[in-house]
C-alpha cells in the first residue's frame, strides 16, 4: 500500500486528471481532459458502461493487467503504448505506473447541467 501512496501524492498538488470521454471510436474512448491533453484511451482499460460524454477521473496507480500500463518520469510525464504521453500535474516517482479510469456520474451530470445552462443564456439573449 506504500508504493501507491507514494506515486499519487505530492503535498498541494492534484493526485488525478479530470476530463470527459469525447467519442467512442472502435477500440478506443477519446478522452479529452480539463488541460487540454488528450488520449486515445483503450477501450479495454475502460469501465464497461462508460460512454461519450461521461466524465472521467483518472488516477496513476500501481501496475495491475486491468489498468493502462506505462512508464513515468520524476518531470510527471507518463509514456504510454502505442506512443502516447501524457504529462501528470504532479512530480511522479520514475518507473513503472498504470493508469485508472473511473466514470463520475455526479460530475457527468454537473458538467451538461452547465453545458445546459449556457445553451438556454445563448437563445435566451438571442430571443
Amino acid at each position: 500500500m506504500a508504493a501507491k501512496s507514494e506515486l499519487r501524492k505530492t503535498a498541494g498538488t492534484p493526485a488525478e486528471l479530470r476530463g470527459v470521454i469525447d467519442s467512442l471510436e472502435d477500440e478506443v474512448a477519446i478522452v479529452v481532459f480539463d488541460d487540454d491533453q488528450r488520449l486515445d484511451w483503450p477501450r479495454r482499460y475502460l469501465p464497461q458502461a462508460a460512454k461519450a460524454g461521461d466524465a472521467v477521473i483518472v488516477r496513476v496507480d500501481t501496475p495491475d493487467e486491468t489498468r493502462w500500463p506505462g512508464q513515468a518520469d520524476r518531470a510527471g510525464q507518463i509514456v504510454l503504448s502505442p506512443g502516447q504521453s501524457i504529462n501528470w500535474p504532479t512530480s511522479l516517482k520514475a518507473g513503472e505506473v498504470s493508469l485508472s479510469i473511473e466514470v463520475d456520474a455526479r460530475d457527468t451530470v454537473a458538467r451538461k447541467d452547465r453545458v445546459r445552462d449556457l445553451i438556454d443564456d445563448l437563445f435566451s439573449k438571442n430571443s
